[in-house]
């Protein structure tokens, strides 16, 4: 069951495990500080006092009520905090539509699929928490007064597990975790329909990033990384052959 007393209960209540470390121990090219996890409760806590005081704002500005979007932003971010998916029907339209880097150009469609691409990250890293980044967030509203936002957050957690990859089941690709800590930006981008459901959506990262942070990918300047790029030689040798190929054949 969800209410404010459980929104505010989630927000003090610590999710990750195990050491954290100071710096992450990633293959990146400088040293990143590890944002602690009472740093995120604060800047979590912190980001919904702006974001209500910006709904007033825009409210004004565009003469509308945007008090709803206060209230549906805790009940998806304390949904996904504490996994508890009971309250989907109250945050998105039926036939959700939804992108994401790891869907490789698929469309994720409806709630039950968008609820299992979510998870495939919470079962690669089981204390994953998301935290939007304070004032980061950005609202539009449409001349049909259909509301649009973009929310820049970040990711936490142990990646200890396989994370599935598009259709996110048995049969997906696979990336696996090294257990390191991990922790990495990302932004979202989020449309309302008449009835204050979200039906569209995006998730966007760099997913070369992502991988170097978690120790997955090698560092950009190692002679793994220079090879593993080195492999994009062979579709383009393959094409010029098939172009000869073809017009050797048309002579």
């Amino acid at each position: 069951m969800y209410d404010e007393q459980q929104f505010q209960a989630a927000l003090k209540q610590p999710r990750l495990r195990g050491p954290i470390p100071e710096y992450l121990d990633a293959n990146r090219g400088e040293p990143i500080r590890v944002i602690q996890e009472h740093e995120l409760q604060a800047q979590t806590a912190a980001w919904f006092e702006m974001f209500d005081r910006k709904l007033e704002q825009y409210g004004k500005a565009f003469g509308q009520d945007l008090g709803w979007l206060m209230e549906w932003a805790k009940k998806y971010w304390w949904s996904f905090l504490v996994r508890d998916m009971s309250h989907n029907d109250e945050l998105y339209a039926r036939d959700l539509r939804y992108t994401d880097v790891s869907a490789f150009g698929h469309t994720i469609v409806g709630i039950d699929d968008f609820v299992t691409y979510n998870f495939a990250f919470f079962d690669a890293i089981p204390d994953w928490r998301y935290d939007p980044l304070p004032d980061q967030v950005y609202l539009d509203v449409s001349p049909e007064g259909r509301v649009r936002t973009v929310i820049r957050y970040i990711g936490s957690g142990h990646w200890s597990g396989p994370l599935r990859m598009h259709p996110y089941d048995d049969s997906a690709p696979i990336v696996y975790g090294t257990g390191r800590f991990i922790q990495c930006p990302a932004v979202d981008r989020y449309h309302f329909n008449e009835d204050g459901l979200m039906e569209e959506g995006e998730t966007l990262y760099d997913l070369i990033d992502g991988t170097q942070r978690a120790g997955v990918l090698p560092r950009g300047d190692s002679w793994q990384f220079k090879l593993l790029f080195g492999a994009s030689r062979v579709p383009a040798l393959v094409d010029d052959v098939k172009r000869r190929i073809g017009m050797g054949a048309a002579a």
